[in-house]
């Protein structure tokens, strides 16, 4: 599978439903076919640190994953997992090249991120979607028998380490001192967390969550529950975390677009719900998630330079830079 296929697909229209509205997403992992009516995503095969869809049998597992995880929070919206054969996504003839996650098209004009830079975004709304998330999480508990792996939280920070040169490249000068001071203090922070990690999972507040919960996959439709999808299934290690790294995503999210005042809006609703911070040193560790959900978010925006240079992306990678430099001060104190 590559990407002149995925176009033809699109261009000649080989898909369930009408050919109407036809557009195509791309991603640093993904194609997604656009319709007015569906949407079909289809896995590129390839393989990071953290992702392996290079095989045919990777991907066909990882889209039933991507469709039975997701029915916990969207179920309106995953229909299915379709093969793609040369006849079309969804054809009964032919070999299957591949295979695409059909979902419902859902108007993006609700879409959360675009809502936020509208100014649509109100304190009901981040109620609604406190109480979604507060059951959510409380039904899919991990049990005290998990296992919490700080080298692994140490590697996941790391990665960003390796984007030096696309830092500098992007005119933040100051990124290799930075990520070489923080290459020793973000190790020694975890490791002093362990004690206070392993209390947390202990307590039952570590989930089987989202994992990627930014307001890009967030739908707020009116006079209906909020919908929360394309959740973390190529790695379960990123989704099986502690609930304040779930939340540290989105409420960096929402700082991201400078509304600081509904992340701790969002807060106070899911506390109603689900008492989640117990002592004040998880106000230190929620600091810390931030900086890594940031950190995250940088990295997706620097593959995406990678694969096609863009100034839009380019502009949103130094918010991201800037961001995690705030919080990287507050907690290690450079």
């Amino acid at each position: 599978m590559n990407r002149e296929f995925v176009h033809g697909l699109a261009a000649k229209g080989l898909f369930p439903g009408p050919a109407t509205g036809v557009s195509l997403l791309e991603t640093h992992i993904s194609w997604v076919v656009l319709t007015d009516q569906f949407a079909f995503k289809l896995k590129k095969p390839t393989r990071f640190d953290f992702l392996d869809f290079s095989t045919l049998a990777q991907r066909k597992y990882f889209c039933e994953e991507e469709f039975h995880l997701n029915r916990r929070l969207a179920p309106q919206m995953y229909i299915g997992v379709l093969p793609v054969t040369e006849k079309g996504i969804g054809a009964e003839e032919g070999d299957v090249l591949d295979y695409a996650v059909q979902m419902h098209r859902m108007d993006n004009q609700f879409e959360m991120d675009k809502m936020l830079l509208d100014g649509r975004v109100t304190e009901q709304h981040m109620a609604a979607l406190a109480t979604l998330l507060a059951t959510f999480h409380q039904r899919h508990r991990l049990s005290a028998k998990h296992v919490y792996e700080p080298d692994s939280d140490i590697h996941d920070f790391a990665d960003l380490f390796g984007f030096k040169d696309d830092l500098f490249a992007l005119m933040c000068p100051d990124a290799s001192s930075l990520l070489t001071s923080w290459e020793k203090a973000v190790p020694a922070f975890i490791q002093a967390q362990i004690p206070h990690q392993a209390h947390r999972l202990a307590n039952g507040f570590w989930v089987d969550g989202h994992g990627d919960l930014h307001s890009r996959n967030i739908f707020l439709p009116p006079d209906k529950a909020p919908v929360v999808f394309d959740c973390i299934e190529f790695n379960p290690h990123l989704r099986q975390i502690d609930v304040l790294n779930e939340l540290a995503f989105l409420c960096m999210d929402l700082e991201f677009y400078g509304r600081e005042d509904l992340a701790e809006v969002f807060l106070a609703f899911y506390a109603r719900e689900w008492s989640y911070f117990e002592r004040l040193e998880d106000d230190v560790l929620f600091t810390y998630f931030k900086a890594y959900r940031a950190n995250v978010r940088l990295k997706v925006a620097l593959l995406g330079l990678r694969q096609q240079p863009d100034e839009a992306l380019a502009r949103t990678a130094k918010s991201y830079w800037a961001l995690l430099r705030r919080y990287m001060l507050d907690l290690v104190g450079f």
